[in-house]
């Protein structure tokens, strides 16, 4: 089986050890992968994937997409063996690029995977019509799959629930003696909510008067938050990372990992945290399953500042606690939501699509 993965530029810069992660999965399964990413990031990908990769020009508009399509395929057949040039699947993350990838499909004479990575995409993803024999939604949580189906059963849905690595141990949380330190991760959208958190640590840090902070530096930008930093008296501890998402060497350092906002994503950022032992503190998100209130995260209303004080207190004062919570996590993970798991899932999607599995 050979299968084309197709990205468009926030999912595969944000989601870059995702996408990795799945490639090795896939590739011990004995699947050959090919990713298309945009010729904006391309560059920065070829080194952390193994597999090969493609650029394509993404601001391709219905009358122009079938250049895009040409293009894309002329590559890839001077990439692929003189033998074998099928494509059996084209799996697409990202909205921006599903209308590319069903053309890429077609003109493959592949199946095609879109998936359906946050609730947003849901509306879009039940109005493609009735079921099509070489077409499957892939959900990545129970909540968006449940979505997908409600009401109806003449779409091919199917759940493949993002998992990741977990380590056999994880070190300390929150030492004694340490510097504690903060992450916040996010696109920075919502002002409201990146806001909330920056006054809830303000508050908190009276708890932690050596707390550091880092933040995604475009988020920062986005909500303004350097200037609130400095009207709160952060600034000598506030720190700004570019793609800090992406950055999981460094962000996997972290105590906290902070998500303000509540958009109903699937965000591997989150499992890895868990995975890692880092205590995951979030906006509570009916549509993202991971998130369990003193089970794998601590939760706060998005845009609550109270709230979030509240809560971000509570988890820098009472250490052992949230250790406990972190441990929680990183056995939910490992329990549920394991890698391996994901990529069977995958591949079971690709067969709902009429796919044969590798022998």
């Amino acid at each position: 089986m050979r299968v084309l993965i197709l990205t468009d530029a926030m999912f595969a810069s944000r989601e870059r050890t995702f996408l990795e992660r799945l490639e090795v999965g896939l590739a011990d399964e004995g699947v050959r992968v090919i990713h298309a990413v945009p010729e904006s990031v391309a560059e920065s990908l070829t080194a952390g994937l193994g597999a090969p990769v493609l650029a394509y020009e993404p601001r391709s508009f219905a009358i122009t997409r079938p250049l895009a399509v040409a293009r894309v395929t002329r590559a890839l057949t001077k990439m692929l063996d003189v033998e074998d040039r099928t494509v059996d699947v084209v799996h697409v993350f990202g909205g921006t690029a599903w209308a590319l990838g069903a053309d890429m499909a077609k003109a493959l004479g592949a199946a095609l995977a879109l998936e359906v990575w946050r609730s947003g995409l849901v509306d879009r993803a039940r109005g493609l019509g009735t079921v099509e024999a070489r077409r499957v939604l892939v959900a990545p949580d129970p909540a968006i799959e449940r979505a997908l189906t409600a009401g109806t059963e003449q779409r091919t849905v199917r759940l493949a629930a993002w998992g990741a690595y977990a380590e056999p141990r994880v070190r300390p949380l929150l030492r004694d003696g340490a510097t504690p330190t903060a992450m916040i991760v996010g696109a920075g959208r919502d002002r409201a909510a990146y806001a909330a958190v920056v006054q809830g640590l303000a508050h908190a840090s009276r708890a932690a008067p050596d707390l550091m902070i880092f933040c995604d530096a475009l988020a920062a930008r986005r909500a303004g938050l350097w200037a609130l930093a400095r009207r709160l008296g952060l600034l000598p501890r506030f720190s700004l990372i570019d793609e800090l998402e992406a950055r999981r060497d460094l962000l996997l350092q972290g105590d906290l990992l902070i998500q303000p906002d509540a958009h109903g994503e699937a965000r591997s950022v989150i499992l890895d945290a868990m995975g890692a032992g880092v205590l995951v503190v979030a906006a509570a998100d009916p549509m993202v399953s991971v998130l369990i209130d003193a089970r794998t995260a601590r939760l706060a209303p998005q845009g609550d500042v109270n709230a979030w004080g509240k809560v971000l207190t509570e988890v820098l004062d009472d250490r052992a606690r949230a250790r406990a919570l972190a441990e929680s996590a990183h056995v939910f993970v490992r329990s549920n939501r394991r890698a391996s798991d994901h990529v069977r899932a995958v591949l079971r999607a690709y067969e709902a699509a009429g796919v044969r599995r590798p022998e």
